[in-house]
């Protein structure tokens, strides 16, 4: 058997090991195909995507099924209803997260709220995380940047200019979080640090991604976690270390600005949030610092991927349906006009670029599967299935988006299903059909910010330029493997070819149990290796669990190793485990990632379930991720967002074609670098890309690597995990030497800036407070930037290549900011279409469908009857939830009506099982409202500012790439043409 297939299931596998008989006569079924020791390892090989192959999984076992994976069994979820029975009806019992290497070693040792155990410490850290305020200033930046670019390389046959657009929105989304979370720019003109640095920043970063993602040997048999022959323990400590320092230095110039300058709210970034903060709480586990790094680490990871994952997908999808692509932008000409850009407070208005972003978090959500959780406690499904405490809980919501139940053609790029049939829908996680943020306690707590991250730069795109396909290809929609659903081309600086195999590892714990009444197990596992087998390397995990779904039903068990997980593919399912039994599945599974890269579970993401990750839930919530701290921070938004729109139209009067009278440009990469750059400021204060970067471009680079390498990780957990924490530390350091010379006025604070104000005055027990500072800082970073560039990629890609949606789109946001003006985030609620756009995005291409790795801290008993015992992993398919066609009419169509007609209702709050891209339950994504902000704002400036066109009559490649976050395979190459007079790109 190939070895990369074994390591692909690294990132998802932790044990259960229970020691009470149990004679219930009903559990979930079991995937078949296990064999002995490896249980269905084998099944997901190296190439193959985790939520693909989880998905065909549940075509033959059904929506909830449970796969062993080494010595444990995980739950598989694969549909909305699943979903809701484990994101909503019994989401605090599956609140917590197992304890895995990575959540230990990258995540400050659980001090990370994204690997934070359920409990008072993650309570407080979620409540934190809320962030009230991103700004828009970084959006500006980017797009300026995008801009010269065009000016100074556009091509006198075709009038425009090639950019890899997944690069671009890679740098914005990091721009964006660098400055929110921890006040800095490493890309661009205004960057505060030469290429070299954020290079640095960017590797370190990439890296902690790509390590969470591996294959650890303890984290499917406990017995060997003395034996690291892979190497991966060793990478993760190194990376988390580096990180460490990275975010450290960012801490001390916050607490130094803070002692020479003083405290100004007004422009406080997460980073002086969390100082103010942590000096008057009282959060026990972990010391002030650390909570402060671990927390914005978090947040700068997790926003910064995600959003550069959605912004090239949902690209791609725009050139590849150029009918969608025209309308997006004829909506932004009609709300926005020619006569300025587009504004947050546009998107609003801009209802089909929301949908447009809708339908592309549909079909290709940043985590196709959802985090890991773990059941605290026994619970019942209402089908009768009994979960133990401890079982894993893998939730598939690629394969949820794309259920035919619920999302007719769920395949199809229809934009126009948010704003009919499914308009109810939307990212909150209480429509558990679309959840590519997941749902209930451990939902992404930075979707807001995400969100506006997403909407007001794929909004700027298409306002500022005309896209186009370089060629009459369609853009390639290859799905690469990884935590991220990142579109696998280009090889760009957030390349992550993570196998199938290894993007399990951040889903899978197991459900160990010889319970005669157990969740259905999947067929074809083998001896050892169970279901590892399954899983190619070029395999899309929630494809793979959505088809083994079909099969199995909607929960069903896996067997990677010696482990089982429960997968759990329907929304039904889902509520079970996130919303009846949400806190006994908010525990994490503690495996190798976790650990090394998470700062020994310190990074809130991976913390297990306990007082320090309710702690860090309630800081990230309350604090970083409130709707005030998101609006203060709304001039880094706007800041990045204008200076990539800017670069686009440089780009595009510098290299036109004379032919077609636009510039082509990888609007992947233009979304990630994007993305990047706000998650960067946000969270450090750091700006690595563009014209005002404050490094060189290799610096930058090195932070692109390291952040893909965290969720992308081959090997190096610990060189990953102390280059990461390096980095961060340093930047702690930086923030401290601030507070001591002066401070920041809290308008201005990052993140690491709030971390440092909390940690000061909290009490966390568990971890120093520099550990939970750079843990937080990262855990941030790495989800947010990630998160919203897979968002606006696939939103894009889907507008592309449905041109239809496009243009309606850009007729919005024409009608509610016409061409006098750019989109401000104040425009987004009148955005209507634009909001249904991003809804559908998501639907369709969740950046995580599989939601992340959850572990039963107790017994329960699931209403369908199945005993979950404690100690049970599970993994939720919100890929598979999301296509369910009970609830998505034509489920694989791009529809953003849904989401103003039938589905009007549906919400990214996790509430609706049948939509949960981040999450349902204790253990959403804390940074929704950050997430979607960002998004919004992104997708809506850039659909106002240019028009977006394919540079060839096929459509754009919708590939998906297999890792933890649904990014799109190839690069997203799409025509830009500006459509605004040339003042508004200054």
């Amino acid at each position: 058997m190939n070895i990369s297939t074994l390591l692909a299931l690294g990132f998802f596998i932790h044990f259960y090991h229970f020691s009470r008989p149990y004679r219930r006569p009903c559990s979930v079924p079991q995937a078949g195909g296990g064999w002995p020791i490896i249980g269905h390892m084998h099944l997901f090989g190296a190439q193959q995507l985790l939520h693909k192959t989880l998905g065909a999984m549940a075509d033959k076992y059904g929506s909830a099924f449970t796969i062993k994976i080494g010595s444990h069994r995980v739950l598989v979820v694969s549909s909305w209803e699943m979903a809701r029975e484990c994101l909503v009806t019994h989401d605090r019992v599956f609140s917590d997260r197992p304890t895995i290497a990575a959540s230990k070693l990258l995540g400050y040792n659980l001090a990370m709220l994204g690997f934070a155990r359920y409990g008072p410490f993650w309570r407080e850290m979620r409540k934190i995380t809320t962030l009230r305020h991103i700004r828009a200033s970084e959006l500006g930046t980017a797009m300026r940047d995008l801009y010269n670019s065009w000016v100074s390389r556009r091509s006198a046959e075709s009038g425009g200019v090639l950019v890899d657009m997944k690069q671009w929105f890679g740098e914005l989304s990091l721009f964006v979080y660098l400055r929110m979370v921890g006040g800095k720019r490493y890309f661009g003109a205004s960057a505060a640090c030469d290429e070299v640095d954020a290079r640095r920043s960017q590797k370190l970063m990439r890296d902690f991604v790509h390590l969470v993602g591996v294959f650890v040997l303890s984290d499917a048999w406990p017995s060997l976690a003395w034996l690291d022959f892979t190497g991966y323990e060793k990478a993760m400590k190194r990376t988390a270390k580096e990180l460490d320092i990275l975010v450290g230095e960012w801490l001390e110039e916050h607490k130094l600005n803070r002692l020479t300058c003083g405290k100004d709210k007004e422009e406080q970034d997460f980073m002086d949030v969390m100082l103010d903060i942590l000096e008057e709480g009282d959060i026990s586990g972990f010391d002030a610092d650390t909570i402060n790094k671990a927390t914005c680490l978090n947040l700068l990871l997790a926003g910064s991927d995600t959003t550069m994952v959605t912004l090239t997908w949902a690209l791609s999808l725009l050139v590849n349906n150029q009918h969608v692509l025209k309308k997006a932008q004829e909506e932004l000409d009609l709300h926005v006009g020619t006569a300025r850009n587009v504004d947050e407070s546009d998107i609003k208005k801009l209802n089909y670029l929301q949908a447009i972003i809708k339908e592309t978090l549909r079909l290709y959500p940043p985590s196709p599967i959802i985090g890991l959780r773990a059941a605290m406690e026994d619970c019942t499904f209402s089908a009768g299935h009994h979960i133990p405490a401890g079982t894993r809980l893998i939730v598939n919501a690629w394969k949820i988006q794309r259920d035919e139940r619920v999302w007719p053609n769920p395949d199809d790029f229809q934009p126009e299903r948010f704003l009919t049939s499914h308009k109810d829908i939307d990212f909150k996680g209480q429509n558990l059909e679309f959840i590519p943020f997941g749902s209930g306690r451990r939902s992404c707590p930075g979707l807001s910010l995400g969100l506006r991250v997403v909407h007001i730069t794929l909004a700027t795109l298409l306002h500022g330029f005309e896209v186009a396909k370089p060629s009459s290809e369609d853009v390639d929609m290859t799905e690469s493997s990884g935590l991220t659903n990142l579109k696998a081309t280009p090889l760009q600086f957030f390349v992550t070819i993570v196998s199938t195999l290894l993007a399990l590892g951040f889903f899978i714990h197991f459900y160990h149990s010889n319970r005669p009444c157990s969740v259905p197990q999947a067929g074809g596992g083998w001896p050892i290796i169970g279901h590892m087998h399954l899983f190619g390397a070029q395999q899309l995990l929630h494809k793979t669990l959505g088809a083994m779904a079909d099969k199995y039903g909607s929960a069903f068990t896996i067997k990677i190793g010696s482990h089982r997980v429960l997968v759990v593919s329907s929304w039904e399912m889902a509520r079970e485990c996130l919303v009846t039994h949400d806190r006994v599945f908010s525990d994490r599974p503690t495996i190798a990632a976790s650990k090394l890269l998470g700062y020994n579970l310190a990074m809130f993401g991976f913390a297990r379930y306990g007082p320090y990750w309710r702690e860090m839930r309630k800081i990230t919530t309350v604090e970083l991720f409130s709707s005030h701290r998101i609006d203060m921070l709304k001039h880094i938004r706007a800041s990045e967002l204008g200076t990539a729109v800017r670069d686009l139209y440089n780009s595009w009067v510098s290299r036109r074609s004379a032919e077609s009278g636009g510039v082509l440009v990888d609007m992947k990469r233009w979304f990630g670098e994007l993305s990047l750059n706000v998650s960067l400021r946000m969270v450090g204060g750091k700006r690595y890309f563009g014209a005002s970067a404050a490094c060189d471009e290799a610096e930058a680079r090195q932070i692109q690597k390291v952040m893909r390498d965290f969720v992308h990780l081959f090997g190096a957990m610990k060189r990953t995990a102390k280059e990461l924490d390096i980095l961060v530390g340093e930047w702690l350091e930086e923030h401290k030497l601030n507070r001591l010379t002066g401070g920041k006025v809290k308008e201005e604070q990052d993140f690491m800036d709030v971390m440092l104000d909390i940690l000061e005055e909290a009490d966390i027990s568990g971890f120093d407070a520099d550990t939970i500072n750079k843990a937080t800082c990262l855990n941030l970073l790495l989800a947010g930037s990630d998160t919203t560039m897979v968002t606006l990629t696939w939103a894009l890609s889907l507008l592309v290549n449905n041109q239809h949606v496009l243009k309606k789109a850009q007729e919005e946001l024409d009608l509610h900011i016409g061409t006098a003006r750019n989109v401000d985030e104040s425009d987004i609620k009148n955005l209507n279409y634009l909001q249904a756009i991003i809804k559908e995005t998501l639907r369709l291409y969740p950046p995580s469908p599989i939601i992340g790795l959850r572990a039963a801290m107790e017994d329960c008993n699931l209403s369908a009857g199945y005993h979950i015992p404690a100690g049970t992993r599970l993994m939720v398919n919100a890929w598979k939830i999301q296509r369910d066609e009970r609830v998505w009419p034509n489920p694989d169509d791009f529809q953003p009506e849904r989401f103003l007609t039938s589905r009007k209702d549906i919400d990214f709050k996790g509430q609706n099982l049948e939509f949960i891209p981040f999450g349902s339950g204790r253990r959403s994504c804390p940074g929704l409202s950050l997430g979607l902000r960002l998004v919004h704002i992104t997708l809506a400036t850039l659909l106002h500012c240019f028009e977006v066109a394919k540079p060839s009559s096929e459509d754009v490649d919708m590939t998906e790439s297999s890792g933890l976050t649904n990014l799109k395979a190839t690069p997203l190459q799409v025509l830009l043409t500006p459509r605004l007079n040339p003042k508004f790109y200054e």
